[in-house]
């Protein structure tokens, strides 16, 4: 009976709330472009028993060299998809949300001094402020990882040395799941570096002894090593330079800066971010410079690239539990009319989710969005024998793999980037003026496009070209014989 009442407090209550809530929301039938291509690397791995390196799926760069950094994850996620089906997939995605939401209370509930109450709220809004990015891709191990690292590491500098030595191991895994490795050997140095900052003012320095200094920097080196053993050897780490691509930058959505006239950022990161700096400001609270370094540096990469907001959500939770380490301390010993409380809304968010959640039965393509892929019009292009080479539209691609559809372009932009197709295919979704010569050049004999593309316009009103196929998201057209040459 004690150990069910140490259960019946506040902060489980919040966090099984966010948890619930993060189940059924990832419910939602699958929409992200790349989600479906991932599934097909990991079918494509586990039927031939090796790791790809060269293109097996576009027909314009088949053959060519691919570097392919998410093996792990995407065979992972594929055999589940194929043993389980839906539910599979579903479950790896709750399943490292969970882990990540744990972690990041750990860390705050070490940093907060053992308020448990704002811990939790800490790491759910951390967590929470990151959500549009929590889809089915292999990121989510690299947001896991971070928010392990973090925990691992403030253990570490607490004396648990053996925590340290955890870090191999796993940065052999990050290694092989995401090419994001390289920011937990940076995390391992950075331990290191700012350990040597002295107390200035509000900002405290925590210095570590030499020889745990040396320990960690002996971890680092045995992690880069580790991280090369993977099938791609150092371009699992050289990978994370296309960054620098500009084309690619300013072509992908996630690789832009944020939106902040989209209502996320508007009603959700602003508000989230303006708070923690007002009670930053508000309470003259020391504050550790890794945490605040941790935040800043999130912060400016997420200004840069989008993409890096749910690493900006989790170095806030640190902040959070800093700075609210003191209040309402007296919740943490909740007498017994409370717990009764807690136990009833822990019950109520339970049903609620029971009755609210939907079904997650079934095979993983009976719960691909039909109104985000284009799942009727791949049926019709297969069931018709629609003459190829394909032009398809970059967020088709993942899908047309998926499906066995030789592709243009698709999500795995590095192999398009070196051979200029990329550039021609942006060239030709935007009709630029060389789009009718790059049509003529590809020698393309069908296109599947989204209504609403300037070359969807184009074909529309092209004689050399016939719609055969059209419903609210993709349109199919095919060269008229007579004109192909």
């Amino acid at each position: 009976m004690t150990r069910v009442a140490s259960w019946l407090r506040l902060d489980a209550v919040i966090l099984l709330g966010w948890l619930l809530y993060f189940a059924y929301s990832a419910a939602t039938p699958l929409s992200d472009p790349d989600t479906p291509w991932h599934l097909a690397t990991g079918a494509w791995i586990l039927a031939h028993h090796h790791v790809p390196t060269h293109d097996p799926f576009s027909w314009s760069m088949r053959g060519q060299p691919w570097v392919t950094q998410e093996w792990l994850f995407e065979v992972v996620l594929a055999w589940c998809a194929h043993h389980f089906g839906f539910p599979g997939v579903y479950g790896i995605l709750v399943g490292l949300q969970t882990l990540t939401v744990w972690f990041v209370y750990r860390l705050c509930l070490r940093l907060s001094r053992g308020n448990a109450v704002f811990s939790a709220i800490g790491a759910a809004l951390a967590v929470a402020a990151g959500m549009p990015f929590c889809v089915v891709r292999p990121q989510l191990v690299s947001y896991t990882m971070f928010a392990l690292f973090l925990l691992l590491l403030e253990r570490v500098r607490r004396g648990s040395i053996g925590c340290a030595f955890l870090l191999i191991p796993l940065t052999l895994i990050w290694a092989n799941a995401h090419a994001s490795v390289s920011i937990g050997i940076a995390m391992i140095l950075f331990e290191v570096l700012v350990s040597f900052l002295p107390t200035i003012g509000r900002f405290q320095g925590q210095p570590l002894p030499m020889r745990t200094r040396g320990l960690l920097v002996a971890i680092a080196a045995a992690c880069v090593g580790v991280g090369l053993l993977n099938p791609n050897g150092i371009h699992e780490f050289t990978y994370a330079l296309l960054s620098n691509n500009a084309l690619m930058v300013n072509s992908i959505n996630e690789w832009h800066s944020p939106n902040f006239h989209s209502p996320y950022y508007k009603y959700g990161v602003i508000p989230f971010l303006v708070i923690i700096a007002l009670v930053a400001i508000a309470r003259s609270r020391k504050l550790p410079w890794k945490y605040v370094l941790y935040f800043f540096a999130c912060f400016a990469l997420t200004l840069v690239y989008q993409r890096f907001m749910p690493y900006l959500a989790i170095a806030a939770a640190p902040l959070i539990a800093l700075l609210s380490f003191d209040w309402l301390r007296v919740l943490l010993r909740p007498k017994r009319l409370l717990r009764f409380v807690w136990l009833a809304a822990m019950i109520g968010e339970i049903a609620d989710f029971a009755l609210r959640m939907p079904s997650i039965e079934g095979p993983v393509s009976a719960h691909m969005n039909p109104n985000a892929y284009p799942v009727a019009a791949v049926d019709y292009l297969k069931s018709h024998h629609i003459p190829g080479p394909l032009f398809n539209a970059y967020d088709f691609g993942g899908y047309l793999i998926y499906r066995g559809v030789p592709t243009f372009v698709d999500g795995r932009t590095d192999i398009y980037l070196r051979s200029g197709v990329f550039a021609n295919y942006m060239d030709l979704q935007n009709l630029a003026p060389d789009a009718p010569a790059l049509l003529q050049q590809y020698h393309f004999q069908s296109a599947i496009l989204p209504p609403g593309y300037s070359l969807t316009t184009y074909l529309e009103n092209n004689p050399n070209w016939t719609l055969v196929y059209s419903d609210n998201v993709a349109d199919i057209f095919v060269r008229n014989a007579s004109t192909t040459g």
